[in-house]
């Protein structure tokens, strides 16, 4: 048996909701037991273990088939907040006696290390504790422990030469409140959803923190850059003094690589499950995927809300079976679900209407919420500068969820309304997402150009069908770009390649990521995407100003221009001053 990752798994995760750690493995093709035989061997030196230590431990297997077709599992064992680093010791250790090999660490040098690392967090799981049994929020990383969200938090720094913590009773329990926490996440449309959500909340009048790839905001303002999607972003927003409400968006990586940051959240939107990211930790098909996303579904309070994308069928079907089970059990979701899409007569919507459940959807050109009581318009579509005139049905998907999800957390219709109107007409509203540009030009008068952050076959799609009713309305084909980091494999490149066709560009520019590489030479990531074109009239450039310089250069009167996988934004908003772009 390989050990191929092991990790800790800070909060809810695609096992459980409670902490611990998790090993990736895979299984000898010959030479070695069943994989039962040793996932069985695994759990009962486990279980040996933990009896010995005094703990009270769950284990979990999962089970999959990896992208090469070979036999893996995921290995989990819950453990105390401040257990952790022990946990993955054991983990290992555990893995390594099934195996059949001599184990890393002897079962006294792990009892050891978890008397030390229990001893650096003296008192902090006395206080995790309590705060779980009084029913207020409580955040705990390497650094900190903290009581209570925003201008409430109490926080304290760990560590051995950290102040000693208080007791349970020398904290003011009643002091503490449960302050509305929405999470986002979904293969695309992720950061349009928390910020339009966020817009939502600023129009009603309260102050919302929300994280997304591009930074850490606080009342839309931006606080830190960079992509804070993971846990650590989290929490910086639910310690931030200044915000009332919390929109989180979650991406994959985060889920997976250490579990959602918090245990319970009011609202949460899983916009779509499509394939991107597939093999990495333990996640190999759609099916797993829908699992891992759903982790922020099953963190839902039992008042809560999940609203989910039902024009996803891998969301739809693994949404469908938990509305199928009993609500609260363990196959079975606590909150309550709503579903959208843009298809009013989608099957899925209509039983899920008729069986009593909340839709939000399009009819006749508006945006309208369906119930029990009936249904009620919001906006036209044709009125909301993110749907560009009802093209962009992708970002008509992303209202849908963000509406919902406003209209859980008690933010008012007018604000709803306020936010659907005026969102996406200024390009700080949405950066890097179906922007467009006018750019002046020697030859033509002006060259439009569409920047947006489309990257993957899903997203893609959904795009080209915006572009192709833009070309025929404006009766010229694009000139498209596109790039892609080199974390994908040759076959999902080539993949990529051949969806760019879908754009029927007229020519293609192909650039580098320059700072995405992922180890693979210059060059190689735009050779497989133009093998997987199969076209000509493909250029190269190096970069995103430089595949702009290319496409000015070869316009003709009426061309226009698509940038996408834009992540360069700095240096592309440079570029359109430069030229007086508006």
């Amino acid at each position: 048996m390989e050990l191929v990752d092991s990790r800790r798994l800070t909060g809810p995760n695609l096992h459980t909701t409670r902490p611990g750690a998790v090993a990736e493995v895979r299984f000898e093709a010959s030479g070695e037991a069943e994989p039962e035989q040793v996932v069985a061997r695994w759990r009962a030196a486990l279980e040996l273990a933990v009896a010995e230590l005094g703990w009270e431990a769950q284990t979990f297997a999962r089970r999959f088939v990896d992208g090469e077709g070979r036999a893996g599992a995921e290995l989990m064992v819950t453990a105390e907040v401040d257990q952790l680093y022990v946990a993955t010791d054991l983990n290992e250790w555990a893995i390594a006696v099934a195996s059949g090999v001599l184990p890393a660490l002897e079962l006294d040098a792990i009892a050891e290390r978890g008397s030390d690392e229990r001893a650096a967090r003296a008192g902090a799981l006395d206080l995790v504790l309590r705060a779980d049994a009084e029913g207020v929020p409580r955040l705990i990383d390497d650094g900190q422990l903290s009581i209570g969200y925003f201008g409430e938090a109490q926080i304290w720094a760990l560590g051995e030469d950290a102040p000693a913590l208080p007791t349970p009773d020398e904290v003011e329990w009643a002091r503490f409140s449960d302050p509305p926490v929405a999470i986002v996440t979904g293969t695309n449309g992720k950061t349009t959803t928390t910020r339009l959500l966020a817009r939502m909340v600023h129009r009603d009048g309260r102050r919302a923190g929300n994280t997304s790839t591009d930074g850490l905001y606080v009342d839309e303002h931006l606080v830190e850059a960079g992509d804070w999607t993971g846990p650590g972003g989290a929490r910086a927003v639910l310690r931030h003094p200044e915000v009332d409400l919390a929109v989180l968006e979650a991406a994959r990586g985060g889920l997976l690589r250490r579990g959602l940051a918090v245990q319970r959240c009011d609202v949460s939107v899983i916009t779509n499950v499509e394939a991107d990211h597939l093999g990495e930790y333990g996640v190999f098909d759609l099916e797993g995927m829908a699992e891992a996303k759903g982790i922020v579904a099953r963190a839902t309070k039992f008042d809560g809300l999940v609203v989910a994308g039902a024009d996803s069928p891998a969301l739809l079907a693994w949404i469908q079976a938990r509305i199928a089970a009993p609500r609260g059990s363990e196959s079975g979701l606590d909150a309550r679900v709503a579903l959208f899409s843009l298809d009013p007569q989608l099957k899925a919507l209509v039983a899920h209407h008729d069986a009593g459940g909340e839709v939000w959807t399009v009819v006749d050109g508006w945006m309208v919420r369906r119930r029990e009581g009936g249904t009620r318009k919001l906006v036209p579509v044709a009125d909301m500068p993110l749907a560009m005139g009802g093209r962009a049905r992708h970002n008509v998907a992303n209202a849908l969820a963000a509406a919902a999800a406003a209209r859980k957390l008690g933010i008012e219709e007018r604000a709803i309304v306020s936010a659907l109107l005026e969102f996406g007409r200024e390009p700080e509203d949405n950066p890097g997402r179906a922007r467009l540009w006018s750019v002046p030009s020697r030859g033509p008068d002006k060259v439009d150009v569409l920047v947006d952050f489309a990257h993957n076959l899903a997203g893609l799609e959904a795009l080209a069908v915006m572009v192709g009713e833009m070309a025929e309305a404006r009766g010229r084909a694009p000139i498209l770009s596109f790039a892609m980091a080199g974390d994908r494999s040759d076959d999902e490149l080539r993949a990529l390649g051949r969806a760019l066709r879908r754009f029927a560009p007229r020519i293609l520019v192909l650039r580098e990521q320059v700072e995405y590489l992922r180890g693979r030479p210059a060059g190689e990531v735009s050779t497989l995407l133009a093998a997987g074109y199969g076209l000509d009239g493909v250029e190269l450039a190096a970069d995103e100003p430089a595949a702009l310089d290319v496409a000015m250069r070869l316009a003709e009167a009426g061309d226009w221009v698509v940038l996408l996988a834009h992540t360069e934004r700095e240096a592309v908003a440079a570029w359109m001053r430069e030229r007086g772009a508006r």
